[in-house]
């Protein structure tokens, strides 16, 4: 397995090297192990000292018990695979799963549980290859743009060898595959299929072409929002799957029993919310900035303020991000929202629920760019994006034409949107409504 694993990670750089445009599964598989990654801070990106870290880490992991890698609630046929084995997590992916398939799954296996062995059989193996690897990607770190992401070849290399492992134990015939974002997702279902298992992957909210722009070896692509099935075909060089089915989101089973009453749909028209990214918080953490600069949101927090002061008779209920509820940022939390909106109109939601269950709270939904607003428009409600006067441009007319690009256009589409109903919100963008808004429509 070592072995054979190994020469699919060299096969697919050497494919990209040699043909870094080219549209093979594995030119393109190794494409995306050179990409950015969420896994690293930004100052690690070009970080050489990163790319030795990453070697002495992946050698220096520890041993754990093959079965504390996956969670097994009946053995064999169908599993879902992702990188948070968090129990709300788990609850929510299996949930995700059951809600569509209309039946339970067997069990669960999580990527960040795999950086380890299960034998000194095993480490002695990681060791051999290991060290294979850092030979082959050395020289390559003098070419590449981004040496973190060629280091972290090092912890996926061990990360799929064990998933195969855990996969053949398990007598896994179908994984759902989630976090398809993962730089290393296209590899390791490339090897998953090679073993015989067939792969269904999930798409995360966002437009595929800001994170899954890239995706191969999948039998099925299941889509979790409307716009992207627009996506598809302008992306059919680089996402080559067999084929496309779409659900919806992720907290769906939790969130559906939520919204089955048209009169929820009657909001307040004077209510506007604006959904948070905490990306203040993102940046005095660190994070890599991917496709669009989140400095952008402090500005649309700023023309929300003279929107309110212009506008009295408005109430603005700002929606915490999750990391602005950790209660250690209560404080920060408080002060910055403060400096925009002190005297004016708003509140902060205070709820223990998560912002899914609460979309009926505000009439519009704004926000600068946020995927719970794919999340919004699913269940039916009205929403509003300026992820930025310079520009992110979302795929499509109706994404497009719900996005301002600047303070006068956002204040007249706020002033147009909250006066439509939710039906001539739809119509008048050109916004797919989801098998979710039909289904309710046509029961009412």
């Amino acid at each position: 397995m070592h072995f054979k694993t190994w020469i699919l990670f060299v096969r697919t750089i050497i494919s990209f090297a040699l043909s870094p445009k080219g549209f093979s599964k594995y030119s393109l598989a190794g494409k995306k192990l050179f990409s950015l990654t969420f896994r690293y801070p930004d100052k690690s990106k070009h970080s050489f000292g990163f790319f030795l870290k990453k070697y002495l880490e992946a050698l220096s992991c520890k041993r754990i018990a093959i079965d504390d890698t996956c969670h097994v609630y009946k053995q064999g046929d169908v599993f879902f695979y992702d990188n948070d084995s968090s129990i709300n997590n788990e609850k929510a992916r299996k949930g995700h799963i059951e809600y569509f398939l209309k039946k339970p799954v067997n069990g669960s296996i999580w990527k960040d549980k795999l950086l380890c062995y299960f034998s000194w059989g095993d480490k002695f193996l990681q060791l051999v290859f290991e060290t294979l690897l850092f030979i082959f990607l050395l020289p390559l770190t003098l070419f590449v743009e981004y040496e973190g992401s060629l280091g972290m070849i090092f912890i996926e290399y061990i990360e799929l060898v064990n998933l195969i492992k855990v996969v053949k134990k398990e007598k896994v015939k179908t994984l759902y595959y989630y976090s398809i974002y993962e730089k290393d997702s296209n590899i390791s279902s490339i090897a998953l299929q090679n073993e015989g298992v067939k792969v269904n992957k999930i798409t995360s909210l966002t437009p595929l072409r800001f994170w899954n722009g890239i995706i191969v070896a999948a039998d099925k692509l299941i889509l979790c929002d409307m716009n992207q099935l627009d996506e598809i075909e302008e992306l059919k060089n680089t996402v080559q799957v067999n084929q496309v089915e779409v659900w919806g989101p992720e907290t769906i089973s939790v969130s559906a029993g939520h919204y089955t009453n048209k009169a929820q749909y009657n909001t307040n028209k004077d209510v506007i919310g604006f959904y948070s990214t905490a990306s203040y918080i993102r940046a005095m953490q660190g994070e890599v900035d991917h496709e669009f600069s989140m400095r952008n949101e402090g500005l649309v927090k700023a023309y929300l303020a003279e929107y309110l002061n212009r506008n009295p008779s408005k109430k603005l209920i700002v929606f915490p991000h999750p990391r602005e509820k950790r209660k250690e940022n209560q404080s920060l939390v408080e002060d910055h929202y403060n400096l925009y909106f002190k005297g004016l109109n708003y509140t902060l939601f205070e709820s223990e629920l998560p912002s899914s269950l609460c979309f009926d709270a505000a009439d519009l939904g704004v926000a600068m760019y946020s995927s719970v607003m794919y999340e919004r428009l699913y269940f039916g409600f009205k929403c509003l994006m300026m992820p930025g006067e310079e520009g992110l441009e979302l795929p499509g007319e109706a994404l497009s034409y719900i996005c301002a690009k600047s303070k006068e256009e956002l204040f007249a589409k706020m002033d147009m949107f909250s006066n439509y109903t939710v039906l001539e919100y739809f119509e008048k963008t050109g916004l797919k409504q989801s098998p979710f808004m039909v289904e309710l429509l046509s029961n009412q």
